[in-house]
């Protein structure tokens, strides 16, 4: 099962004035920590790592990572930690260290095994050779689903866009069975394009015909798990970085999210805020999975503690809640 990133080091990005030392990753990774610890920090900058050159597009979302995350919060400027300095990020992949520099927001330099990188095609290259994928495949490497509702939008537009290839290759009915069916009473047979809007096809009777359901009628949580699901199995990515994965998604519905990550063929780093996605995850214990503590230090540095998933039942088996269970963590 591939583990592509082995560890990550912050030192200046974002919220992260700097991590105590590097957090090692697993195959399954879900990080839980109290506000302003730095979880979101630590999505973003893994989310950086295939394409840090300007010009450069996430392919699933048409704009550069860096003005993604940008976007998301203060400006370029809010991407480096008390919006001066320089941003150090540094990646263990496989047989090589990466280290991304960034300044104000900017590139500032890459690094790869210590040898100065200064072009992408070059960078491009030097990953697709390291983690064994084709150079097309970098640019679609990391995929990065914000809480955020314009970033929603801008998705919901490039599925849209990308309808023909998800047809194509039976994606539109693929999630439906695997994700969809599952948590729902109805039994839906695909997700469709009427009249410019996603809805899913839900057969009746011969006498009454299909029905056409708006898949935001189905509630927030179905729509927004039906778009990431639909582009995830589009942009096949190795690392998904999914940020509060609970908003809006009932205990079902996250169990279902759950297994059907932990069932493909990538990477995963989800953060949460919920106990319900603690809970899920020790039923469903995928393979090579753990949970990250993050905190923040008197002086402001993060520090990281790992847990098994039995360490975590043993918690979760006293029936304290999600602020409880932080607190005995950090402990």
């Amino acid at each position: 099962m591939p583990r592509y990133i082995e560890s990550i080091y912050v030192e200046g990005f974002r919220g992260i004035r700097k991590l105590k030392e590097p957090i090692r990753l697993t195959r399954f990774n879900v990080v839980i920590g109290r506000n302003n610890t730095g979880k979101t920090s630590l999505l973003e900058a893994l989310y950086i790592m295939p394409t840090p050159w300007e010009g450069y597009l996430d392919p699933m979302i048409g704009s550069e990572r860096q003005h993604i995350i940008a976007r998301l919060h203060g400006g370029h400027p809010s991407l480096i930690y008390a919006y001066s300095g320089l941003a150090q990020l540094q990646y263990k992949i496989i047989n090589a260290t990466i280290k991304i520099s960034l300044s104000e927001g900017r590139l500032h330099n890459v690094l790869f095994n210590d040898q100065e990188v200064d072009n992408y095609d070059k960078y491009k290259k030097l990953l697709a050779e390291t983690l064994n994928l084709n150079e097309e495949q970098v640019s679609y490497f990391t995929l990065f689903i914000p809480n955020d509702t314009v970033y929603l939008r801008d998705l919901y537009t490039r599925i849209l866009n990308k309808w023909d290839y998800l047809v194509k290759h039976g994606l539109h009915r693929k999630i439906v069975s695997e994700l969809i069916n599952p948590v729902v009473y109805d039994v839906f047979t695909e997700v469709l394009i009427e009249r410019g809007q996603l809805k899913l096809r839900k057969e009746i009777s011969e006498d009454i015909g299909p029905l056409y359901i708006h898949i935001a009628d189905q509630g927030d949580g179905i729509e927004r798990i039906c778009l990431v699901a639909l582009a995830l199995e589009y942009a096949k990515p190795g690392l998904i970085l999914w940020d509060d994965i609970e908003v809006a998604a009932h205990p079902g519905l996250i169990e279902g999210v759950i297994r059907w990550l932990a069932s493909k063929e990538w990477q995963v780093v989800i953060t949460t805020h919920s106990i319900d996605v603690l809970y899920t995850l020790t039923y469903v214990n995928p393979l090579d999975a753990q949970v990250i503590l993050l905190r923040k230090t008197k002086d402001d540095i993060v520090e990281a503690k790992t847990f098994s998933l039995d360490e975590i039942e043993e918690l979760l088996s006293k029936n304290i809640d999600l602020r409880k269970v932080a607190d005995v963590l950090e402990l």
